[in-house]
């Protein structure tokens, strides 16, 4: 099977047998979103040329993994970052076999852009959800859209929500990550509240928070250098989170977790239910009645 290293995958993700669809990611055409490292070795060098491999190749994968690993693969993940940019037949044909090779199969989820979700019709997502790839990750990052201008996200926030109401009227089940401090200081208020309004609209079935690391050799390491961009304190980020926690209004259950290494306090529970624990610890927090989680034990 082939694996183009470094390879990345939602924490959610594993237990799952990881499939290489694509390799690096799609954001490359337009360039980067100027919070994330993954695409870098060493400051500016890239570590992988996006690409898009034939689906029969990904097919031998599945075919090697089924004769390694015999019937029981319970979830796929298909890498890298954005699979969802395949053509529907690609998609179905993978995901179809993926389904005939391990009878145990529960789901096929993949990285999914809002852009290329708005690119595809509404028959093309029911095709590819119909062939078994049910649940799709996307970086919602924040609501506000100066913030997502800053990091040159190429996508906006009103773009996020059609995309994952398409996607959800073709039947997928959205998990949805926010990066906590990603509005630095001045624009934290903001980024909170917009965010918590925007997921509200959008009604995922999860969400994951994260919390901003600035990784060498990207823009915000220069701002921050240059003094136009401050991070925002262990306290600050802990008002952020309880800040975007309180705006998320829902109309269905949504799994709500910050228990990313990125994070200062980790969370868990389900909305509409658990909000006023998860608020509460949030509280207890900041009066340092609840630990958090040191600095040297934060990762990407």
């Amino acid at each position: 099977m082939l694996y183009v290293e470094p390879i990345y995958r939602p924490p959610s993700e594993a237990g799952s047998l990881l499939i290489q669809a694509t390799i690096g990611c799609s954001s490359a055409a337009q360039g980067h979103c100027y919070f994330c490292g993954s695409w870098l070795i060493d400051r500016q060098i890239p570590q992988k040329k996006f690409r898009v491999r034939p689906a029969r190749d990904v097919i031998k994968d599945l075919d090697e993994a089924a004769d390694q690993m015999g019937p029981g693969v319970r979830r796929i993940f298909l890498l890298d970052s954005n699979a969802m940019i395949m053509r529907a037949p690609e998609l179905e044909k993978i995901s179809r076999h993926a389904y005939d090779r391990f009878p145990a199969l529960e789901r096929v989820s993949v990285y999914a852009c809002a852009n290329d979700i708005l690119r595809k019709s509404d028959e093309d997502l029911k095709r590819i959800r119909r062939a078994g790839i049910t649940l799709l990750y996307i970086g919602l990052e924040s609501g506000n859209e100066e913030v997502l201008k800053l990091h040159n996200k190429g996508v906006t926030a009103e773009e996020a929500v059609q995309a994952c109401s398409r996607a959800i009227s073709a039947g997928f089940e959205i998990s949805l990550t926010v990066i906590l401090g990603l509005g630095g200081r001045e624009r934290s208020l903001a980024h909170a509240r917009d965010t918590g309004k925007i997921l509200s609209r959008i009604q995922p079935h999860y969400v994951g928070a994260l919390t901003l690391m600035v990784v060498p050799g990207l823009p915000v390491e220069e701002w921050i250098a240059r003094g136009e961009f401050e991070l925002l304190s262990q306290e600050a980020i802990l008002v952020e989170l309880e800040e975007m926690l309180g705006c998320i209004e829902t109309k269905r259950e949504i799994v709500f977790r910050t228990n990313h290494a990125s994070n200062y306090l980790p969370l868990g529970g389900t909305l509409p239910g658990d909000k006023e624990r998860l608020l509460a610890t949030i509280r207890d927090a900041r009066e340092r009645r609840v630990p958090l989680r040191p600095e040297h034990m934060r990762g990407l």
